[in-house]
């Protein structure tokens, strides 16, 4: 039986936030960790970095208890590679000697993660000098170059282009004997380097697995908005599932229970008078919102259920689509799908 590389079991408090959860990540595996704002990210990279401590419960980092609750090891002595969304680099030194900061920094490693971020052009130069892409290279490398057994990572893309972002990923890659956490808003980005989604709302987990598994069968609204879909919590019987409203859909196949109702944007049809014809789920509503996206056009509709929908620029204008117009909305059944929840 291996040792994962983090094993929390415990709760810590920030005001009137409490972030109370169970996570183990193996050595070798990288988790990336999504959520709200305000679902406790940040919170949850600084237990981990000792920057903040728990309140009951513990933190092992490889088999040791780093935290109690009662008594915690400083940053300096859990073997953590720490990037906030700040980057923390000291604005006074060069690159150079950023990355050769910590007396823990291996000479050999922070050679290769020179060439491997493309900074021999700027050793020289004062941080401080540094672009937004530049400098988060820089302090990517950093946490690297000391080959801690943990690495964290609070946006670590936000400021890169799609070239750099890749260099991430062959970062990670290259620590083997690495565990990491990233946290990020872009699901592309976590589906690409994570072998793990973990998604936090409220300070708790509520739905972890691999990228397919949470896009196949997302649990909460969030996490289905990860992928673009509609989730709608109903009960069904047969092909008839009922919200908690009294709303009913007609599923594709007879499920019964609790169902996690799904429906992707671009299954939603919009007329401007009732539809006839094959379409099963068929009703009035209000247009709360539109705006472009990709190409496209997203719709976003109120009650009986609240609904995106993605249409064409050409629909939008050949319906008159703008806020606060009646709409009718017509879904196939073929295009609702619904899993037990």
């Amino acid at each position: 039986m291996t040792i994962p590389a983090i094993d929390l079991d415990g709760s810590t408090c920030r005001n009137d936030f409490i972030l109370k959860l169970k996570l183990s990540i193996e050595t070798g595996e990288t988790v990336a960790l999504l959520g709200p704002n305000g679902a406790g990210k940040t919170t949850l990279l600084r237990l981990i970095a000792g920057l903040e401590n728990l309140v009951s419960g513990t933190l092992q980092i490889d088999g040791r208890v780093v935290d109690d609750g009662t008594r915690a090891d400083t940053p300096n002595r859990r073997s953590i590679g720490w990037v906030p969304q700040n980057l923390m680099l000291f604005d006074h030194l060069t690159v150079r000697k950023n990355l050769t900061f910590s007396p823990q920094s291996d000479p050999k490693r922070t050679a290769e993660l020179i060439e491997l971020f493309h900074l021999e052009n700027l050793l020289d130069l004062l941080s401080l000098k540094c672009s937004g892409g530049q400098a988060q290279r820089v302090a990517i490398a950093r946490a690297l170059a000391a080959n801690p057994k943990i690495l964290l990572l609070d946006e670590p893309s936000s400021a890169l282009d799609v070239n750099s972002r890749n260099l991430i990923k062959s970062a990670i890659d290259t620590g083997t004997q690495m565990a990491t956490l990233v946290v990020t808003h872009d699901p592309i980005e976590a589906a690409t380097l994570a072998h793990r989604i973990v998604i936090l709302e409220e300070g708790r987990i509520v739905q972890q697995g691999t990228p397919i598994e949470i896009r196949s069968q997302p649990k909460t609204v969030f996490a289905a908005s990860l992928s673009g879909f509609n989730l709608i919590k109903a009960h069904a019987k047969g092909v008839l599932a009922t919200t908690s409203d009294g709303t009913k859909l007609i599923l594709s196949e007879p499920k019964n229970g609790s169902v996690n109702v799904v429906i992707p944007p671009s299954a939603i049809a919009l007329h401007l008078t009732q539809p006839d014809g094959s379409p099963r789920n068929v009703w009035e509503t209000t247009v709360k919102e539109i705006r472009p996206t990709f190409g496209r056009v997203r719709v976003t509709l109120n009650n009986p259920l609240s609904l995106a929908a993605d249409i064409t620029t050409d629909a939008t204008r050949r319906l008159d689509i703008h806020p606060g117009k009646q709409i009718w909305v017509a879904i196939k059944a073929t295009e609702v799908t619904a899993y037990h929840a």
